[in-house]
């Protein structure tokens, strides 16, 4: 299970319907609106810091 940078939620990595990539790593979310807040400042979220 990934967690969603975003909010925090777990995701499947293997059914997620969502993701993007960031500096050569995947990361997956829970649904589109946190997909489209990722994408807006990858930067923000990709830390790991919530």
């Amino acid at each position: 299970m990934a967690k969603d940078p975003v909010c925090g939620m777990n995701v499947d990595e293997r059914t997620a319907k969502f993701k993007s990539e960031y500096k050569g790593k995947f990361y997956y979310f829970c649904s589109g609106h946190c997909k489209e807040t990722f994408d807006k400042n990858p930067a923000k979220y990709a830390g790991g810091h919530m």
